[in-house]
């Protein structure tokens, strides 16, 4: 539809009293009133509750976050059957020890010094919320 035409069809539209009156006056002119446009991609599918696809667009209720929690254990399973995959992730990391189930030196560091870092970040916490409860 070039710019007269897409002009004309928007003035009938604003003149018409309905829309049955507006289909009649543009094939009085002989327009074609305007299809409506598809949106690309896949239509949206509704996996239902109970499945990690649905956790993953914002659900939280106990059956989504139930099976987001299994789809997890699941897939840190097959990575640890995989012994290439902790080569891929990287080494001397504690989520390639926790993941991945690596116990090589450097990963094992890696999650003893995070496990350290935990502790003493609680610690200090509970150190903070004993001095304010005091005062």
């Amino acid at each position: 539809m070039n710019a007269e035409t897409h002009q004309a069809a928007l003035i009938v539209a604003d003149r018409a009293s309905s829309a049955d009156d507006c289909r009649t006056l543009l094939e009085m002119l002989g327009l074609k009133p305007q299809s409506k446009r598809r949106r690309g991609g896949r239509p949206p599918v509704d996996h239902g509750h109970g499945d990690h696809r649905t956790y993953n667009k914002g659900c939280r209720c106990d059956d989504c976050r139930e099976a987001q929690r299994l789809r997890g254990i699941k897939q840190r399973a097959g990575w640890a059957q995989d012994p290439s995959a902790a080569d891929r992730a990287g080494h001397g990391k504690p989520s390639t020890y926790k993941n991945y189930k690596c116990r090589c030196e450097p990963c094992s560091k890696a999650n003893s010094a995070d496990v350290a870092a935990f502790r003493a970040r609680r610690r200090q916490s509970a150190a903070m919320a004993e001095t304010r409860g005091a005062a």
